[in-house]
């Protein structure tokens, strides 16, 4: 069982996923670590080489208003009308652009042109701002880990030997990012 990696989306899903597993093997579910959602399973491998991406393994992860309140304080630094630019705008932006797997460098440049064009270089900013803070918010759980299973042959091998299964519930709503991450440690043993 500990060699199986069942991934969902919510934690009701993967609450419901336990109780299932359980019904089956006859008890509690305590031999399947890796049973869990995108953001939680990916939290546990980041935190495990978090210094890979230049980050503390005790890294914060920001919600939604920690996020916003980062983002006030960027488009203020640089003298950005707030009511004209909304932060919640550059927010569903970011979180689109790393729902799609694309960081600043890799950012298509119609797509950096968003927010007045300005979209890429507040982006990046943000980004920096993150990592100093030692602090990711959401997307960054599974694009830190594309980009530690790219950049770390070694690393994407240890979690390829450790996987032998991978387990997607209702795979055909998953976004390129966890399409990504999920391609580089299933590629190999094909379960």
């Amino acid at each position: 069982p500990w060699e199986i990696l069942a991934v969902t989306f919510t934690n009701k899903a993967a609450r419901e996923m336990k109780h299932r597993v359980g019904d089956l093997v006859g008890g509690t579910v305590e031999g399947m670590p890796w049973l869990g959602t995108f953001h939680a399973l990916s939290n546990k491998i980041l935190r495990r080489h978090a210094e890979l991406v230049g980050l503390e393994s005790n890294f914060t992860i920001l919600d939604t208003d920690d996020q916003l309140r980062l983002i006030k304080q960027l488009l203020q630094a640089e003298g950005i009308d707030e009511k004209r630019w909304p932060p919640r705008l550059l927010s569903g932006l970011i979180d689109r652009w790393k729902n799609r797997g694309w960081t600043p460098e890799n950012l298509p440049p119609d797509e950096a042109a968003g927010f007045n064009r300005r979209g890429g270089e507040l982006y990046a900013m943000y980004q920096r701002r993150l990592k100093e803070l030692n602090a990711c918010d959401f997307g960054d759980l599974l694009l830190h880990g594309v980009e530690i299973f790219r950049r770390h042959e070694d690393v994407l091998a240890q979690w390829r030997r450790r996987f032998r299964y991978v387990l997607v519930d209702e795979y055909q709503d998953t976004n390129v990012a966890q399409y990504l991450w999920l391609r580089l440690l299933a590629r190999g043993s094909n379960n």
